[in-house]
C-alpha cells in the first residue's frame, strides 16, 4: 500500500493558487457552515465517494481535505485502491487551514 503523502495548509494553499484541485470530503451541512475559499474546489462527501469518485481527475495531483484529517485519509485509501496516484492529504483539515489564517467562506 502506498504511503499517504501529507501537506500543510500553507503548502495546499500554494498548490491551489497554481491550479491544483482541492476535493472536500466533508458532508454538506459542514460545508454550509464553512468552506475552503480556493479557485479549484470540488465538494464530494465521503458518504458518496464510492458512487462519485470518477469526478476526480486521475491525471492531476489532487488535494483531499476534510474537517480534521481523518476522513480525507479514508478517502485517499479508497482512491488509491481505484488506481489514483497523485493524492495529497491536507493535514488537520479545515481546522488547521483556519488556524493558518487561510481564506474560508
Amino acid at each position: 500500500m502506498n504511503d499517504i503523502q501529507h501537506i500543510t495548509p500553507e503548502e495546499a494553499w500554494k498548490l491551489t493558487k497554481q491550479g491544483t484541485l482541492l476535493v472536500d470530503v466533508r458532508e454538506a451541512n459542514e460545508v454550509a457552515q464553512k468552506c475552503y475559499k480556493v479557485n479549484h474546489y470540488l465538494h464530494l462527501p465521503l458518504s458518496t465517494l464510492t458512487e462519485n469518485f470518477a469526478q476526480i481527475p486521475t491525471d492531476k495531483t489532487v488535494i483531499i481535505a476534510c474537517h480534521s484529517g481523518g476522513r480525507s485519509q479514508k478517502a485517499i485509501a479508497f482512491l488509491l485502491e481505484q488506481g489514483y496516484k497523485k493524492l495529497l492529504n491536507l493535514d488537520g483539515g479545515i481546522l488547521s487551514w483556519e488556524k493558518a489564517e487561510l481564506p474560508i467562506i
